[in-house]
């Protein structure tokens, strides 16, 4: 019999496609198969009955489970993962309010749900400096183009319009006099 993970996958298929299918010429086919694979009429049944238990299928997925958790542990990202949590991971929890710590928590990730929490928080801290840094720096270059205008012809205007409404205020002061002088 043929024991690579390939043919053991096709062959525990075929084992359930002989042993439930009501169509002749499915079951026959599946059978030569299995018959080409090296197993017998016995060994398929006792294949059979091995699959058809559940409780076995859910020891080996809790086994398979376990030793994935156990795996988690020491998973880390990739460097292209940390940039982007970096520079996306704060958006994505302030719109979305999902930091993704919960379900690292959750599946026993602990080297990635310290280096989430670390990239979540200075990326938040980069971009709140970064927005601040970008306000100052506008802020500047506004007050730097308010120093560069020349303002010597609205001075001048100024001072012309001051010089009219002293000469006007001095005319309105005058016209009382002519007035009782008359």
């Amino acid at each position: 019999m043929i024991k690579s993970k390939i043919h053991k996958d096709e062959i525990d298929w075929l084992i359930i496609v002989y042993n439930t299918v009501n169509d002749e010429e499915l079951r026959k086919e599946a059978f030569d198969k299995l018959i080409v694979y090296g197993l017998n009429e016995q060994q398929i049944k006792k294949r059979y009955e091995k699959l058809k238990s559940n409780d076995d299928d859910l020891e080996y997925f809790n086994k398979a489970w376990k030793i994935e958790v156990e795996r988690n542990k020491t998973k880390s990202y990739n460097i292209y993962e940390k940039i982007k949590i970096f520079l996306f991971g704060p958006y994505e929890f302030f719109m979305n309010y999902s930091s993704g710590l919960k379900e690292l928590k959750t599946y026993n990730y602990k080297v990635k749900f310290r280096q989430r929490l670390v990239l979540l928080i200075s990326g938040t801290i980069f971009w709140i400096l970064f927005s601040i840094g970008i306000a100052i720096y506008f802020e500047y270059k506004r007050m730097q183009e308010i120093k560069a205008i020349d303002i010597s012809d609205w001075e001048n205007n100024r001072i012309e319009n001051n010089q009219n409404i002293q000469d006007t205020t001095k005319n309105i002061r005058k016209l009382p006099d002519k007035i009782r002088n008359e």
